[in-house]
């Protein structure tokens, strides 16, 4: 029994790994998103070098496997929430460093976003405020997902009544996961470098160089 729940999680991390940008930006567009842009396969960077559509399909389909991943556990372990937490939390870790593409993914945002919106509905709930404030606000795509991350383990543990269940630490080791993938980002909006949303260049600087100049730092 402990190894068919001990393979859940495992399953769960290998959902991770399908990676959508990879596939679309190959498939319809010929090309490995990859080698362009931030070189980061996530959402963000599917916008900006696919397109919207393309974009909200990657952000859509980063969601829905973090969300398959804990209903697919609930389904799979019945009334098992340690296990359906390790499975969302797996399910990121599968997203953020993927074996199937050696361990190089996207940073963790949308994915970890499904998880929560399956695992914890009236946390997610909770959090769309502050994001889309400081979205549509500040214009920080880095930030709103930095600090939505941070208040994430807060606003699990306040709908649990301020106790640690495991959706609590699932939270927490979530939100640190966000806030480790961002640390690049953190850098350059400490000193201002940062690229806003809807902006195309940064003082003159060309995007991919910008970008690739992204990826050493980090």
């Amino acid at each position: 029994m402990l190894a068919w729940k001990i393979s859940v999680p495992l399953i769960a991390y290998l959902l991770g790994n399908f990676n959508a940008g990879i596939v679309l930006s190959k498939l319809f567009f010929k090309k490995d998103i990859r080698e362009h842009g931030s070189k980061n396969p996530g959402a963000t960077n599917a916008f900006r070098v696919l397109g919207k559509v393309t974009g909200f399909l990657v952000l859509f389909a980063d969601a829905c496997k973090g969300a398959a991943a804990v209903l697919l556990a609930k389904w799979l372990l019945p009334g098992e929430v340690l296990w359906a937490a390790a499975a969302g939390f797996c399910a990121v870790l599968g997203h953020v460093f993927p074996a199937l593409y050696k361990f190089r993914g996207g940073k963790g945002v949308a994915t970890a976003s499904g998880v929560t919106a399956a695992a914890q509905p009236k946390v997610m709930l909770t959090l769309l405020g502050p994001f889309f404030a400081i979205l549509f606000g500040m214009r920080y795509m880095s930030l709103a997902s930095v600090s939505v991350a941070a208040l994430l383990p807060l606003a699990s543990l306040a709908w649990n009544r301020w106790q640690f269940t495991p959706m609590v630490w699932m939270s927490l080791a979530q939100g640190l996961l966000v806030i480790f993938t961002h640390r690049g980002n953190i850098r350059r909006l400490a000193n201002r470098s940062e690229n806003r949303l809807f902006e195309k260049k940064k003082k003159g600087e060309d995007i991919e160089a910008m970008e690739e100049r992204e990826e050493i730092e980090a």
